[in-house]
C-alpha cells in the first residue's frame, strides 16, 4: 500500500527535525524571480524545448566481435558563455551546451566516447549508475589520471544494464560548474507502450562565472537548512560569515538562484506536450549539487516504473521526492486536459517553484489551470515499494555468509566538515571486501541532514522488497540499511551525492577483490 500524508503534515514534517527523519527532507525553496535573457546576449541558447534535450549522435557506428554494435561519441568540455533565461554568465559545458548532450544507446552496444578537455583544470566523466570496469568509472588517481587541459581520454564500455542514467565529472565541485549530461539506455526488447517520452534533468544553478563554486553567498547555518530545508540556507548564506569565510575551510552550498530542467528555467521553457489519452514516460534525472526537489505534476498522478534505471512494480504518487544522483522513471497518463504546471513544492502549502508546464495539444488553456493537492499525500516511500523480478542480478539477501559495516554519517553543527565514522577523506578507512561477497550498510545519520549516498559500480538493495538502487537518502537522525553482492572488482568511491559534503570529507572506498 502507498504511504501517504496529510499535506498540512507532510510540508510540516519536512520543515523540520521529526519528519526529515521521517520523510528525507530538505525541500527546495522558492528561487527569486527570472527574467528573459537581454537582447543582444551572446550566450548559447538554451535548450529549446522542455524535455528535449539534443541527442548526441555516434560519429561512427560498426560492430565488434559477437555482433554487437560499436557506437562512438565525443564529448568536449569548454568555458561557454550561457544563458539560462537569467541572464549570460560563465559556465562550464558539454559540447557548449547549458545541459550535456544526452546519450541515448541500446542495451548491449559498445559504447565507446572520447573526452576531450578544454577546460583550464583537469577533469574526468563518471557514468553515474553504470556498472562499467573499474578503469572505466572516471575517479581522478584512482581508476584513471586526470585528463588536463588539451588533452583527450578514451572511455570504452558495454551498455549494460538498460535504465536512465547521467555523466558528469568527478573533480572537486566542477559537477556545480555546468557538467551534467543525460546517458540512456534503450532495452533491447519490450521498450514500453508510449506515445510520447521526455527526459527532465534537474539541475540548481549559481548563475556566476564559475558556477556554484565562484559564489558568494553561501548556507552558512546548515543546521537550519538541514531543518528548514533551502530558505533556511538561504537565509543562512545571505547573513554570511562562520565557516564560509575561512579560506582554508571546505566550500559549503552556494545559494541557489535558479532551478532548471534542460538548461531553461521554467519562465523560457517550452511546455511539455500531450494530446487527451496519451501514455507519457518521464525520466527525471537530479543532477543538482545540493537540492533535493519534492516534484509535482498539477492535476495528474506519477506511476513510479523504475528507480536508478532500475525495475518496480508501478506505485503510484502525488509528489515525487527525488535526491542529487538519483533517477525515477515514471508513466502519465494524459486524462485531464488544460495547462499544468511541474513544480516543487517548497517551505509553505502555498509555496512553489516552477519547473515546468504540461500543455494539451487539444486543450484551449491560455493560463495555468491550477492545481488541487490531495489531503493525503502519496511520496515514493521505499519500504512500501517492490522490485520488478531480474534473474540476471544476485539476490543480496538470499544469503548467510553476509558482512555488515555500519556506516555513521555526521557533520554540520558549526562545521564545514563531513564525516563517515568520524573520518574525513582522504584520510579514511577502505572497505576491503572479497569479490562476490554479499555485504551491508547500516547507515546512521547523525547530522541535522539528509544526505542521498551512492556506491559506484553497484546496485544495491533498499528495504526487504528487492528495490535496486545505486543512491539512496538516508534522512537526517534516520537509519537505512541496504545490502549488495560485490560482484565488480576494483576501488570504488562511496559518497554523499551533495558534492559538497562529499568534498568536505564524506567519502569512502569500497575495494572489492
Amino acid at each position: 500500500m502507498t504511504q501517504s500524508h496529510s499535506r498540512r503534515d507532510f510540508l510540516r514534517y519536512a520543515g523540520g527535525a521529526a519528519a526529515l527523519a521521517a520523510l528525507g527532507g530538505p525541500l527546495l525553496s522558492a528561487c527569486r524571480s527570472t527574467t528573459a535573457a537581454p537582447a543582444g546576449s551572446t550566450a548559447v541558447p538554451a535548450i529549446t524545448a522542455a524535455g528535449a534535450t539534443p541527442t548526441l549522435q555516434p560519429s561512427l557506428t560498426g560492430s565488434v566481435t559477437g555482433g554487437s554494435a560499436l557506437k562512438e561519441f565525443d564529448l568536449t568540455t569548454a568555458v561557454t558563455p550561457i544563458d539560462l533565461g537569467t541572464g549570460e554568465f560563465q559556465a562550464w559545458t558539454y559540447n557548449g551546451l547549458p545541459v550535456g548532450p544526452e546519450i541515448r544507446v541500446t542495451e548491449g552496444d559498445r559504447v565507446r566516447i572520447t573526452l576531450t578537455n578544454n577546460l583550464p583544470d583537469p577533469t574526468t566523466v563518471h557514468w553515474h549508475g553504470i556498472p562499467v570496469p573499474n578503469a572505466m568509472d572516471g575517479v581522478p588517481k584512482m581508476t584513471q589520471p586526470a585528463v588536463q587541459p588539451g588533452e583527450s581520454f578514451v572511455y570504452e564500455f558495454n551498455a549494460f544494464p538498460a535504465g536512465s542514467y547521467w555523466y558528469h565529472p568527478h573533480v572537486a565541485h566542477q559537477l556545480d560548474r555546468g557538467l551534467i549530461g543525460a546517458f540512456i539506455i534503450e532495452p533491447k526488447s519490450n521498450p514500453g507502450d508510449y506515445d510520447r517520452e521526455y527526459t527532465l534533468v534537474l539541475e540548481d544553478w549559481a548563475t556566476v562565472d564559475g558556477g556554484g563554486p565562484a559564489a558568494v553567498n553561501r548556507m552558512v547555518n546548515r543546521d537550519m537548512a538541514g531543518m528548514m530545508g533551502g530558505m533556511g540556507g538561504m537565509m543562512g548564506g545571505m547573513m554570511g560569515g562562520g565557516a564560509a569565510n575561512d579560506p582554508n575551510a571546505p566550500l559549503v552550498e552556494p545559494v541557489y538562484d535558479a532551478y532548471t530542467i534542460n538548461g531553461q528555467v521554467a519562465e523560457i521553457a517550452a511546455p511539455l506536450t500531450a494530446k487527451q489519452g496519451d501514455k507519457l514516460k518521464l525520466r527525471f534525472i537530479n543532477g543538482s549539487s545540493g537540492t533535493i526537489y519534492d516534484v509535482r505534476l498539477a492535476g495528474h498522478t506519477l506511476t513510479i516504473t523504475h528507480t536508478d534505471g532500475r525495475p518496480v512494480e508501478p506505485f503510484t504518487v502525488d509528489v515525487l521526492r527525488i535526491a542529487m544522483g538519483e533517477r525515477y522513471d515514471v508513466e502519465v497518463t494524459a486524462d485531464n486536459p488544460g495547462r499544468w504546471r511541474l513544480y516543487a513544492l517548497a517551505d509553505s502549502a502555498d509555496d512553489y517553484v516552477n519547473l515546468g508546464l504540461l500543455q494539451y495539444d487539444d486543450a484551449l488553456a491560455s493560463r495555468d489551470s491550477g492545481d488541487s493537492v490531495p489531503q493525503n499525500i502519496r511520496w515514493n516511500d521505499l519500504t512500501q515499494m517492490t522490485g520488478a523480478p531480474e534473474e540476471r542480478y544476485p539476490a543480496s539477501n538470499s544469503t548467510d555468509d553476509r558482512v555488515v559495516f555500519d556506516q555513521t554519517l555526521s557533520g554540520g553543527h558549526g562545521s564545514p566538515l563531513w564525516s563517515i565514522n568520524g573520518q574525513i577523506w582522504p584520510d579514511t578507512d577502505a572497505i576491503v571486501v572479497a569479490q562476490d561477497q554479499p555485504v551491508q550498510f547500516n547507515y546512521r545519520n547523525q547530522s541535522m541532514m539528509p544526505h542521498p549516498m551512492h556506491l559506484h559500480g553497484h546496485f544495491f538493495e533498499v528495504g526487504q522488497n528487492g528495490v535496486r538502487k545505486d543512491t539512496v537518502i538516508v534522512p537526517s537522525h534516520g537509519l537505512v540499511s541496504v545490502r549488495f553482492v560485490a560482484n565488480n572488482p576494483g576501488g570504488w568511491m562511496h559518497h554523499c551525492h551533495n558534492i559538497y559534503h562529499a568534498e568536505a570529507g564524506m567519502m569512502n572506498v569500497v575495494q572489492v577483490g
